[in-house]
């Protein structure tokens, strides 16, 4: 089980985040696109939480994994990869694990923050979305779903599977420039349909520093029970992610169809950042 990021962050750890709503008029930065500079360094804590149901659907127990660290930092700018010119390098990685390191390439023009290609992605696998018929997601099928490399925006290696450069089929807008509350856009369209929108903006302590982030969610009809959230400031960037699902099945190799259920949640959270000015 590995955390994601930046795609980019999500949830006492090292930090404690408070939020509050400021506003819709409110305008966080006076930067309006990503700060996505050579030689910027973020670093992430996340921790995952599962909460267990029991019959009467009260939590009667309840699981804390600590992840450690990650790195994500700007290797590269004005890069090119066939036919696409002026991309930004991502590399990040796990602290315990600095050798397995996942790439990923994205553009950073006036409309948006597009993600074009990626390497040894996050997830040892490709997830599909099989399980649409099915009422409930499984715990396993939660992890290879929020690991995969479609989620993009810094997830980690989990199994590292090719050196290769891999190219999305259509390059994906994580963030729609310019950022504003109620502002909605398509993600993505392969292997599924995926929007995401600008929910509101709200204030999060970073170290006992406020910072104003866009909280932007996801619309995501394939997987309705789960939220993904990342709350961005264009000063900053990801500050935050968290993946939340309810009603997860926890299943067993005796019993793949029945078990338990509980709810499940993983939060990032920036812990410093080296930023160029």
């Amino acid at each position: 089980m590995k955390k994601v990021l930046l795609s980019v962050a999500i949830f006492t750890f090292i930090i404690i985040f408070g939020c509050k709503d400021t506003g819709v008029g409110f305008i966080p930065t006076n930067n309006n696109i990503y700060p996505a500079k050579l030689n910027t360094e973020w670093e992430y804590n996340s921790v995952m939480i599962t909460e267990y149901y029991d019959s009467a659907g009260n939590i009667y127990n309840r699981d804390t994994m600590y992840f450690g660290n990650t790195i994500v930092r700007v290797i590269k700018i004005n890069d090119t990869l066939k036919q696409f010119s002026n991309l930004i390098k991502f590399e990040s990685y796990d602290l315990s694990t600095p050798e397995n390191k996942s790439y990923h390439w994205y553009l950073n023009s006036d409309t948006g923050f597009v993600t074009i290609a990626y390497s040894n992605p996050g997830s040892s696998q490709t997830v599909y979305p099989k399980i649409k018929e099915k009422r409930y997601l499984t715990f396993e099928e939660f992890k290879s779903l929020i690991n995969s490399p479609e989620q993009n925006f810094f997830s980690t290696p989990f199994k590292i599977s090719t050196d290769s450069v891999l190219y999305y089929e259509i390059p994906r807008k994580v963030l729609a420039y310019p950022l504003a509350v109620n502002k909605r856009w398509v993600e993505l369209i392969l292997p599924w349909y995926r929007e995401r929108y600008v929910d509101r903006i709200v204030n999060i302590n970073f170290n006992g520093l406020p910072i104003d982030c866009y909280e932007v969610k996801i619309d995501w009809p394939s997987y309705n029970n789960i939220e993904f959230n990342d709350f961005v400031n264009t000063n900053y960037g990801l500050v935050k992610r968290e993946i939340l699902s309810d009603s997860i099945m926890f299943t067993s190799e005796t019993s793949p169809d029945s078990g338990s259920f509980g709810k499940v949640s993983s939060f990032s959270n920036l812990v410093r950042i080296d930023k160029v000015i």
